[in-house]
């Protein structure tokens, strides 16, 4: 008799609780961020990564997420250089506009910066990219910088 009713119990037990419904919470943010920053490490003692790149190289292209619903709308997306991180001149060793476009039905945006050749002068230079989204769409904290390093093969050793 114990057994059946442990057994009805149990039974019991399962159908009620089976029945209850779940109400879980449905983030509706919509955030940007950098491919880059997500998938590398971040450069030591920084919080981004950092990419090296040949100022031989013409330009770069970073991919640019859309973590949200696709919008039926291009979504343009400002991002601004950071002085604080920065040693390379505009103009000179880098040029970009200040925008980029995330197209309408699409997760996905292409942040360009052009590199002249500046020819064998040594060194690097640093640049740092932060995302700042628009009125709608706000950068992620986490994945909203992106360093590139240029570097400058070294000139010739005189007499050679």
């Amino acid at each position: 008799m114990k057994k059946i009713f442990s057994l009805l119990t149990l039974a019991l037990v399962l159908v009620f609780s089976s029945c209850i419904e779940q109400n879980y919470p449905l983030w509706e943010g919509a955030l940007v961020e950098f491919q880059d920053a997500v998938v590398r490490t971040p450069a030591a003692g920084q919080t981004y990564p950092r990419i090296t790149v040949a100022n031989t190289v013409g330009s770069v292209s970073l991919q640019v997420n859309l973590v949200a619903a696709q919008r039926s709308v291009d979504e343009t997306i400002t991002y601004t250089v950071v002085a604080e991180g920065t040693t390379a001149v505009s103009g000179t060793d880098y040029t970009t506009s200040g925008t980029l476009v995330i197209p309408a039905n699409s997760s996905f945006g292409t942040l360009t910066v052009t590199i002249p050749d500046t020819g064998a002068i040594g060194g690097s230079v640093d640049l740092l990219l932060q995302l700042e989204g628009n009125s709608s769409i706000q950068p992620s904290e986490n994945y909203k910088r992106v360093q590139l390093r240029i570097t400058r093969p070294n000139p010739p050793a005189e007499g050679a």
